[in-house]
């Protein structure tokens, strides 16, 4: 008797090609459904549109659902696929881990005091105080700052996003992606021209400040 070692890759053809069409053309169909729906993630990922905590969520979600698809090749067992099909949606997933601003207080560095709080900010100041000092003397030695994210509980993060005269530290339910910190230092920048003027002083105006934020925290954020 000759024995004859077949290679892996040949036997995965024949056991392939052994299945019903119909079995193989629907885990097929739907292997090549999430492998599209993977370059979409990581590219939305790359733009900045979705947090770091949304995309590694999602993305195992997406390789269980590869796995289910490879193995009802094999097996010609179509269930695992059907399951997975109707199984909670990545849209459900995505939304419930989606950053969502609950509030924020802006920081005056030379008077070393809050101005404002608007919309909900439940952290306790000793959270914040150590990262406002060091960009304080960071602002004083004339160096460039950059935003900065933490975790501070679960479900809970904070942004603080630096500028000339102010920082905004921002409290949100889940992570922030690039986006969202994009936008909070677009209206920080306007924020800082549209009152330059008065938090320019080491002794601030409150009443004469106008808030590019209001818009954020009312409207968009807290939908």
């Amino acid at each position: 008797m000759v024995n004859v070692e077949i290679d892996s890759k040949i036997k995965d053809q024949i056991s392939i090609m052994a299945l019903p069409s119909n079995t193989a053309n629907k885990a097929e169909a739907f292997k090549n459904e999430v492998e599209g729906k993977i370059q979409k993630l990581i590219e939305e990922f790359s733009d900045g549109k979705i947090s770091k905590e949304q995309f590694h969520a999602i993305y195992e979600r997406y390789t269980q659902q590869l796995a289910i698809a490879n193995q009802a090749m094999l097996s010609g067992n179509n269930k695992g696929v059907a399951d997975a099909q109707t199984g909670p949606g990545t849209i459900a997933m995505r939304n419930a881990l989606m950053g969502k601003a609950l509030g924020m207080v802006i920081y005056h560095h030379k008077s070393g005091t809050i101005l404002e709080t608007l919309g909900d900010f439940d952290v306790a100041v000793t959270k914040i105080s150590s990262t406002l000092n060091d960009f304080t003397m960071l602002l004083d030695s004339g160096k460039l700052l950059e935003a900065k994210t933490q975790k501070i509980e679960e479900q809970q993060w904070i942004l603080f996003t630096p500028g000339t005269f102010t920082t905004i530290v921002t409290l949100f339910r889940n992570e922030p992606s690039k986006m969202q910190s994009q936008e909070l230092k677009r209206l920080h920048h306007d924020f800082e021209n549209a009152n330059q003027n008065i938090i320019s002083k080491e002794v601030v105006d409150k009443d004469k400040l106008g808030y590019p934020f209001v818009v954020i925290i009312r409207q968009r954020f807290k939908k």
